[in-house]
């Protein structure tokens, strides 16, 4: 399987990944609003991340958004089984 996660430019990946990571750590600490937050803007720099939305869904599980994770995991699964167009 093509890692997609590779085919954006440098700095939008550095970015992502720093909201990324922020993400995990107010999971990890319990603060589903922050972690939310720090997901989406990781995703509008790279929409395209099926691990983000799997994460997200997860976050959104936690706030009791039943609709919004399934959304988020249904998403992360398309992604997942799509291969990667250049």
């Amino acid at each position: 399987m093509v890692d997609c996660t590779r085919m954006i430019p440098g700095t939008a990946q550095l970015q992502s990944d720093d909201y990324f990571q922020k993400g995990l750590a107010f999971s990890k600490q319990g603060q589903w609003n922050e972690a939310v937050s720090a997901y989406r803007e990781s995703l509008r720099l790279h929409p395209n991340n099926p691990q983000t939305y799997l994460n997200l869904g997860f976050v959104y599980y936690e706030l009791g958004y039943d609709r919004e994770a399934q959304e988020a995991f249904d998403k992360a699964l398309k992604l997942q089984a799509r291969p990667c167009a250049k």
